[in-house]
């Protein structure tokens, strides 16, 4: 007995809880609302699952609970009594704490607490970043920006849809998002696919809107109409969608090449480059392969993906001596990749250098006598625009005002280590600049003898061996060379060279790598075919298993010889990616593993060593063997050459890390005079600077939310005191009294409310018409019958009741200002047509 009293107890507690939640529903929820929101949450997601497909970089997963969370609350504040304003408002503080919660949550272990604080401190290294001249490599902050926007754009698409019935402004913010997305991405993943999706979800919206708004004009103008027709009026728009998208998705692509010139001129202005140099530099770690445009290889990373097509579109002039001695070959560089994993090189460079000045003198790693000389370059550009500066490698003098990022290689902070050069103006048609480089001149004998003791920056940065990189392709590694019977740096770096020449085919339109597969493991084991990209990931990630330093340059190749200009032509088929491998006293020398490109084999003549090099107690063969091609074997380690025992090949070192940037670099900038002399340039000490610009916001932000308080407190003594459970329509009407009230229109409770009507239009004639709507709207709902759609009346009653503050406030002005000011106000109203 006492348990059925106990269920049924139970059972009624339940009852009225999910009745409560019934009632709750319907008071929020207007018929059709929940498809609305079902369709917004969509065409918010769906740019959110595209930015996500696009791999700009990791933790991109998050912005779809932001998406979604953000959509709901903007719903509720919609729905709510607030304004515009005061949910906007309400919004930014809950952005605050959903996406800070969301961003530590998916942050990397440790409590949450530790979480949070390390949060807030690469906030503030980012701040650093932004009010100094480094580099930003923390892709944390790129999230967080998205989260924020993605936030926003769910407030815009609720706010614009359940209260002001604006539907295309809930698309189009949306919309631009997924373009631009889709634009910048040069990638493999079918971002179509999503935009055609988006399509649907917004046409939709759109059907729905307009059934809305029909319904209510049939309503007002009392025309019946059968409680199924929005069903069917749904089904058939989602029909009528899926085929247009269909057939636009069918419709033949027609040419880009107009298209893409415009937008590049467009991109190239001076203040969207001045944008795009401070966006590069706040976040370079995005793993993108950026813009498809002609700034070849300028992106902040390169991915190994599927086919390519290069034109015979003209490029450059390069105005330089002809190539006359053996084994000098030219390239003309873009910029440095060091690190590799699953496919991305990224680079290195923890600073950003801006010389705002015609001439810079770059201080490179001192080499050894007679190693390099000395090579000075005159570029004409040809094309419409560039963003790059390219030059031989390594460069030591432009002539021009750039942006460098770079990294110190020495404590006393004047070497570099140069990634990528951009001038600060755009590069047109017919814009000239001359760089002067360091190139090698050093021979084969010269290159077997040289020392192995590698500086720590080196170590640090061109070593490492990404996570990716399966056992096999070290095996083979080391296979090659041991077949070779490559015992120094040089001659695994030949024979790793040679192998891949003979046994790669060179092909430009492969597919891309399967999911899940290491790039170089997939060319080496299964494509056996790829293109430049490909040789020279294959061959730096094996040199780096053998502990040979070295790192991927990208640019263009020598390109073909005018004599009539004495210059070389470069063209867009020219564009190339080598290997650069580093040897202690001879800097930078390049390999040309790619087979399409002529060999690049050094003097191997027996000459002596340079000056300040000495030769080792064995003899080294001047030749470097071949190994035979061959089907390519299936690697097996080799037990007689491991990297742990003493057999004479250089020892694997351990891939280490890559220090941290100092807080406060102090770049040297060079006289454009001969004999360089350093500038130190003295700083402020950038932290206190951050700390005081921190205090400085908080006691604005302070002061702004002190003021938005008390703003809040006056609006809501005015308008919300006393109106708590009111519907919309009622609210409006009291208001009407209290407005009256502040003008000092005596209003008696015996009056109807037509009475009422006539006497605040008389006293306030401009107000008269919205005056007229709310009466109406009282009466009905008070003593009228129950109708359909009434809950729409909150969004006439809303925007009537602003019709009427402003009536309102005006007229108390006229009471309040100057007599001659209202004569001459009231002139010109009755002059006015």
């Amino acid at each position: 007995m006492n348990e059925r009293r106990n269920q049924n107890e139970s059972g009624g507690f339940l009852r009225k809880v999910w009745n409560r939640l019934r009632m709750f529903g319907r008071k929020v929820f207007l018929r059709g609302d929940l498809t609305a929101l079902i369709l917004a949450t969509g065409i918010l997601v769906v740019p959110a699952l595209a930015i996500q497909a696009a791999g700009w970089t990791a933790g991109l997963g998050q912005l779809i609970p932001v998406a979604v969370l953000s959509i709901w609350l903007g719903f509720l504040l919609a729905r709510s009594h607030y304004d515009e304003l005061v949910a906007l408002i309400i919004s930014a503080v809950y952005s605050i704490g959903f996406i800070g919660l969301i961003t530590a949550l998916n942050m990397e272990d440790g409590s949450l607490l530790d979480r949070f604080a390390s949060l807030f401190t690469r906030l503030l290294d980012w701040i650093q970043v932004l009010f100094g001249e480094g580099v930003s490599q923390d892709n944390l902050i790129f999230v967080l920006f998205l989260s924020i926007l993605f936030w926003f754009l769910g407030h815009n698409t609720a706010w614009h849809i359940f209260r002001v019935d604006r539907v295309w402004r809930a698309i189009l913010p949306s919309a631009l998002v997924l373009l631009a997305n889709a634009f910048y991405y040069t990638g493999d993943a079918p971002l179509g696919l999503y935009i055609a999706i988006f399509a649907v979800l917004a046409l939709l919206l759109l059907v729905r809107s307009t059934i809305d708004n029909q319904e209510w004009e049939w309503y007002l103008k009392r025309v019946a109409f059968p409680p199924q027709l929005r069903s069917q009026f749904m089904r058939w728009g989602a029909v009528l969608a899926l085929v247009l998208v269909g057939v636009a998705w069918t419709l033949p692509n027609g040419s880009q090449s107009d298209s893409l010139r415009r937008v590049q001129e467009f991109l190239s202005s001076d203040p969207l480059q001045e944008l795009n140099r401070l966006f590069n530099r706040l976040f370079a770690s995005l793993d993108s392969e950026g813009m498809a445009t002609a700034d070849y290889y300028g992106g902040n990373s390169l991915q190994l993906s599927g086919s390519i097509q290069l034109g015979d579109q003209a490029v450059m002039l390069v105005r330089v001596p002809p190539v006359a001695e053996q084994g000098i070959r030219y390239y003309w560089r873009s910029r440095t990749f060091s690190y590799y994993d699953g496919g991305r090189w990224t680079p290195t460079a923890s600073l950003r250098l801006t010389v705002p000045e015609p001439g810079y003198s770059i201080q490179n790693p001192a080499a050894l006598p007679d190693t390099r000389t000395p090579l000075d370059q005159h570029f004409t550009m040809v094309l419409d625009a560039s963003r790059l500066v390219y030059a031989a490698p390594q460069p030591e003098f432009i002539n021009l005002p750039v942006a460098i990022d770079l990294s110190y290689v020495d404590e006393s902070r004047q070497q570099v280590d140069v990634s990528v050069i951009r001038p600060l103006n755009v590069l047109h048609t017919g814009d000239q600049y001359t760089v002067s480089s360091s190139i090698t001149v050093a021979n084969a004998p010269s290159l077997r003898v040289a020392d192995t003791s590698y500086p720590a920056w080196i170590q640090a940065e061109y070593l490492q061996v990404g996570g990716s990189v399966t056992q096999r392709t070290k095996d083979l590694a080391w296979q090659i060379v041991t077949e070779a019977g490559a015992v120094t740096p040089y001659d695994q770096a030949k024979a790793i060279e040679r192998w891949l020449r003979a046994h790669i085919v060179y092909d430009e339109t492969i597919p891309g790598p399967p999911p899940g597969a290491d790039p170089v493991d997939w060319v080496l084991f299964d494509s056996l075919r790829g293109y430049c990209n490909y040789y020279a990931s294959a061959m730096i990630v094996m040199l780096r298993t053998l502990g040979v330093p070295s790192r991927m340059a990208a640019g263009f190749s020598q390109g073909e010889w005018d004599p009539t200009t004495e210059s070389y032509l470069v063209r867009e088929r020219d564009a190339h990616t080598w290997v650069e491998v580093y040897f202690p006293g001879f800097g930078w020398v390049e390999f040309e593993p790619t087979a399409a490109q002529e060999p690049l084999d050094r003097p191997d003549y027996t000459v002596p060593p340079p000056a300040g090099v000495q030769p080792t107690s064995t003899p080294f063969p001047t030749n470097t063997p071949i190994p035979t091609p061959s089907p390519l074997p299936s690697p097996t380690p080799l037990a007689t050459n491991t990297p742990d025992e003493s057999n004479g090949v250089a020892p694997v070192l351990p891939p280490t890390v890559t220090p941290a940037p100092s807080p406060t670099p102090t770049p040297v900038v060079m006289p454009t005079i001969a004999g360089p002399v350093a500038q130190q340039v003295q700083q402020p000490n950038l932290l206190s600077v951050i700390i005081s610009a921190l205090l400085t916001v908080l006691l604005v932000v302070l002061l702004v939310v002190g003021v938005a308080i008390a703003i809040l407190f006056v609006v809501w003594w005015l308008e919300w005191r006393g109106m708590g459970g009111l519907t919309p329509v009622q609210r409006a009407y009291a208001l009407l009294g209290r407005y009256a009230g502040y003008l000092g229109i005596r209003l008696s409770d015996s009056f109807t409310p037509h009475e009422r009507r006539r006497v605040l239009t008389d006293h306030v004639p401009q107000g008269e018409k919205p005056v007229q709507v709310i009466t109406d709207m009282y009466v009905e709902e008070t003593y009228g019958p129950p109708r359909p759609r009434r809950g729409r009346w909150s969004i006439t009653a809303r925007h009537a009741l602003g019709e009427v503050r402003k009536a309102f406030l005006r007229a108390r002005l006229e009471r309040v200002l100057p007599r001659r000011w209202r004569r001459s106000t009231n002139r010109r109203r009755k002059d006015s047509p």
